[in-house]
């Protein structure tokens, strides 16, 4: 499923469509941003058949399916979104019916009230039809459909089946399910089903629309003053009815607005810019590793100016462990006050370093792994089936960013207000935080803005937490394990400093996660051999094994191929030694992990993939600030591999789609294909 907004569905239209109306209304409540390339009817055709569609509308591309018409939408969606934005219930006998409902207003009530509606308005109503046409269509659409108007005209009476007794036969077809409808309504309940919307009420509000034109639709529509005077009378007493006010009351408190493509409107900065794209070059193993090697053997401690470069595996874990002397708070903690305020990964030593990393470590405990693997698994398994009938996966946003989405909400207590704001959010402040060593200023204004509306949002859900804190029902998480610790000895950990903390570890484990499992798998399709061998361990179940698979994998294009230290006082690096320099104080360290795994003392035969290493890999770096959540990234990431490595043949897509393709530093899309079921 396509989240990100610069690699967003393409929804090719009919404006005025209600069948494209329930498209918009399913994308919008999920906060999904989108393209609408809308038509005229008739000119529709060729462009749906250009998106991989039939004739029929919408047909949305989502870069790993193409959907041909509103129910494989919904279908599609329903298969993937969060639990509580699901359109269909659980319960098997209650879901039987909402699907028979929604049946009978997809194909006899979205059918009648389009050849009720076009019935009236074709004969008499020419110059609203057209404007209802073209708003939006193409240039040469618009300039053409005036002068083809009747050949239009003709082809829609055919294609719909028009007659002279039309409007009396559908207006028929029309009152007997809005009879339905208002039986179902009589008991009082807000909704179809009972108390929550379904797709029974997004098909019924949607596909019933036109005949009382809420003013809420997101399409074209005539007027009630342009109708004519029969099918306006229509209109109003279908308004009057309990049906008509019942789609009106759903379009006013249930039609979400529009998610606004923030790159479209120029309000978030791309991720596929010229300087990223350089910046990626200049940092890819492929040019990294050469440069290393050298360095190793010439230069292992290379200083320029105020600024030293380590290469060697045994000096790597020496910076990294002198923490006193290399230290991380000018490197990260700007960044992190200019946010929410401190956090672990941004302090040295200091007693509010080990009070809070001892609290976290109370929140965040070895015996929750278990359950958030079965959780991960549960979720990847579900993702993987979804894409069964399409043959194809998005490994970034189809599969990967979503769990690490769904295990901040259901392991650390922060669930997505919807999945890709959670994503955005989560990836400007990272960006900023880790991953933008120039203070591109876009970049920066992306992480003010994302940070000051997580802040928002996290306040309002620690709030809810503590208002039913105490209730035998609340979960098990480190939400609520940091707020039962807001006494006694942890007096000082008010509802801010719960926030920044949490905040500091939710933002760190969604694109971490996500580029880690792009770049394993895509290291992984280099390698036939590695990737049988990987198959065969999690289809064997050892998810030890694809671990090793995994680990040695990205140990060829690392996720974060340098770590930054600052030396606070003069010191010597390699003492003994022949390599052994003198860092000068005031100097910024860097530290390259991806050279340390390839020194061939550390690392046998760097350049062969073996699974059988007994050195500790540093891809979550080492020392006082190795990752947080390096624990839970190794059984995260693994049974997302493994998710993956199970779907059978297994293989990139054709073209730039099987490639990965960038936003700024992280991956944004890779689609694979597999053997269809």
């Amino acid at each position: 499923m396509s989240l990100l907004s610069s690699y967003r569905p393409y929804l090719v239209s009919i404006a005025v469509s209600p069948y494209v109306e329930m498209a918009r209304w399913l994308l919008d409540r999920l906060g999904i941003p989108y393209h609408e390339e809308s038509h005229v009817p008739v000119f529709h055709v060729l462009a749906c058949r250009r998106h991989g569609g039939g004739s029929v509308v919408p047909v949305l591309d989502t870069s790993d399916a193409t959907l041909s018409d509103a129910r494989q939408v919904v279908n599609y969606f329903e298969a993937r979104c969060a639990e509580t934005q699901r359109l269909y219930p659980t319960e098997p006998k209650a879901r039987a019916e909402t699907e028979e409902i929604f049946d009978l207003f997809f194909e006899k009530l979205g059918v009648a009230v389009r050849a009720w509606a076009y019935a009236y308005l074709l004969p008499s109503s020419r110059a609203s039809t057209i404007r209802v046409w073209t708003q939006g269509a193409p240039l040469f659409e618009r300039l053409t459909t005036p002068l083809l108007y009747p050949l239009l005209v003709k082809a829609m009476r055919r294609s719909l089946e028009l007659q002279p007794d039309t409007v009396v036969q559908q207006r028929s077809a029309i009152d007997a399910i809005l009879n339905q409808v208002e039986t179902r309504l009589t008991d009082g309940r807000r909704f179809l089903m009972g108390d929550r919307l379904t797709a029974a009420d997004l098909a019924f509000a949607t596909l019933a629309s036109p005949l009382v034109l809420p003013t809420e639709y997101r399409g074209p529509m005539p007027t009630l003053a342009e109708l004519p005077p029969p099918m306006r009378a229509d209109v109003e007493q279908f308004r009057a009815r309990p049906a008509g006010q019942f789609i009106l009351r759903l379009y006013r408190e249930e039609r979400p607005p529009p998610t606004p493509d923030l790159v479209a409107t120029g309000e978030h900065q791309p991720g596929n810019r010229l300087r990223d794209k350089i910046f990626n070059l200049l940092t890819s193993p492929g040019l990294l590793r050469p440069i290393f090697t050298l360095l190793r053997k010439l230069f292992p401690i290379l200083m320029i100016g105020k600024r030293a470069v380590v290469t060697r595996h045994a000096d790597v874990i020496e910076v990294l462990t002198r923490d006193t002397d290399f230290t991380i708070a000018e490197v990260n903690e700007a960044r992190f006050a200019e946010g929410d305020g401190p956090f672990i990964l941004g302090m040295d030593r200091s007693p509010q370093y080990d009070t809070e990393s001892a609290m976290l470590r109370k929140v965040v405990r070895p015996d929750d792994l278990e359950r958030i693997r079965r959780l991960v698994a549960q979720s990847a398994a579900g993702l993987a089936e979804a894409a069964g009938p399409y043959g194809k996966i998005d490994v970034v946003n189809g599969l990967a960013r979503v769990v690490a989405i769904r295990t901040v909400g259901s392991y650390f207590g922060i669930p997505a207000p919807d999945e890709p704001s959670m994503m955005r959010w989560m990836r400007d402040i990272f960006h900023h935080l880790f991953a933008n060593p120039a203070g591109d200023a876009g970049v920066h204004r992306d992480f003010m803005r994302s940070g000051e509306e997580l802040r928002r949002y996290m306040d309002e859900v620690i709030a809810a937490r503590k208002a039913h804190l105490h209730d035998p029902d609340q979960p098990d998480d480190v939400l609520g394990r940091l707020l039962l610790l807001q006494n006694g000895e942890y007096a000082w950990l008010d509802d801010r400093s719960v926030r920044r903390n949490l905040g500091g570890l939710i933002v760190g484990a969604v694109d971490t996660t996500s580029k880690f499992v792009a770049l394993a798998i895509d290291e992984l399709l280099r390698r036939p051999v590695a990737l049988a061998g990987a198959r065969a361990a999690a289809m064997a179940g050892e998810i030890e094994m694809v671990r090793s698979y995994v680990y040695e994998a990205v140990r060829f294009n690392p996720h974060h191929p340098v770590q930054a230290r600052f030396c606070k006082q003069e010191t010597e690096v390699a003492a003994g030694t022949s390599r052994a320099r003198k860092i000068p104080a005031g100097t910024s360290v860097f530290v390259a992990t991806l050279s340390a795994m390839f020194d061939p003392e550390a690392f046998i035969e760097p350049k062969a993939f073996r699974t059988d290493r007994e050195v500790e890999y540093l891809h979550f770096g080492y020392g006082m600030h190795r990752c947080f959540g390096r624990a839970i990234n190794g059984v995260q990431i693994p049974e997302l591999v493994a998710t993956l490595a199970r779907l059978p043949n297994l293989r990139r897509a054709a073209g730039k789609a099987g490639r990965i393709a960038w936003d700024g530093p992280f991956p944004g899309r890779l689609i694979l294909e597999f053997d269809r079921d």
